[in-house]
């Protein structure tokens, strides 16, 4: 009754024997992950030819076949994208047909504000003077502060 309580006890490892590895080569082939074949070509060789031939059947498989039309879906998302391009460009347009008009404005009134300078009568400095004296003479006169000249 003892041996009816505990399970029987787990292998941790299984042993193959030589005749069942022989056997098994012989079934599925000799692998090179398991250790029954020896690599005789570096690894990269070997799974790059792999994914060139599953890619060549891939292209095979797919190389007579029509491209597949657009759906509705795809032809809407398209337009609203050939749109959208449109838009931006023709914003991008107005915004620099803007800055070139406002450009030559500011270029225009400068060019006029020139003009008018070199348009003034120069007058002398000591004219200037004598006005700058006069009209404050005149506003300390008029203010009632006569004190500038002596009496």
């Amino acid at each position: 009754m003892a041996d009816e309580d505990f399970p029987p006890p787990v292998r941790l490892m299984n042993f193959v024997s030589e005749e069942q590895l022989a056997e098994s080569k012989k079934t599925r082939g000799a692998r090179v992950e398991d250790g029954t074949a020896q690599r005789d070509r570096p690894l990269y060789e070997i799974l790059k030819e792999n994914k060139d031939k599953k890619d060549a059947e891939f292209n095979e498989r797919f190389k007579h076949q029509p491209p597949k039309a657009l759906d509705e879906d795809e032809t809407e998302f398209l337009e609203k994208l050939e749109m959208s391009r449109r838009e931006y460009e023709k914003q991008v347009a107005d915004e620099a047909d803007e800055q070139l008009r406002s450009f030559q404005a500011a270029v225009a009134a400068k060019s006029t504000i020139v003009h008018e300078i070199k348009e003034m009568p120069l007058v002398p400095k000591v004219q200037v003077h004598v006005r700058a004296v006069m009209l404050a003479f005149r506003l300390g006169s008029a203010s009632g502060h006569a004190s500038h000249h002596p009496s």
